[in-house]
């Protein structure tokens, strides 16, 4: 059984250098005097450092439908392709980044403009965001051809 499978994760410059420069402010000043009220906030960020470093959008689709998680907040889910209308590779304007509400469903975006929109039997949406577009377009047209 054939399968395209991707794995992505944050890798946004930005999102570090704000953890890292956060980082260094709090044991700066931690250094500097212990019982300055910091260290909870400081667990905190190096607990979303964590959390951010461990984040990935894995995305696995095969014969029975389309299955995605975002690892460590949401486990795997599967849509089967008899319970999806129309699954195309798009472009979409800035939409954040993680799991966002949009247009009657749901968005999982790690990075970029590109992703898969699938329209539910039901009426519900569902963007799961892609580093390999093309890729994933043509496995889906050899998927629905065979």
């Amino acid at each position: 059984m054939q399968a395209f499978t991707e794995t992505q994760r944050f890798r946004q410059w930005w999102i570090w250098a704000l953890l890292l420069f956060s980082l260094v402010a709090m044991v700066m000043a931690l250094l500097k005097d212990p019982s300055v009220g910091l260290w909870l906030p400081f667990i905190l960020v190096v607990g979303a450092v964590g959390l951010i470093a461990s984040m990935r959008l894995d995305t696995r689709v095969d014969e029975q439908g389309v299955h995605y998680r975002f690892f460590s907040v949401i486990p795997w889910r599967m849509v089967p392709w008899s319970a999806i209308k129309t699954a195309d590779v798009r472009s979409y304007g800035f939409i954040g980044y993680g799991i966002r509400w949009i247009f009657d469903g749901w968005a999982y975006n790690i990075a970029g403009n590109k992703g898969l929109m699938i329209d539910k039997a039901d009426g519900r949406k569902l963007l799961i965001g892609t580093q390999r577009p093309d890729e994933l377009q043509q496995f889906i047209q050899q998927l629905t051809t065979s």
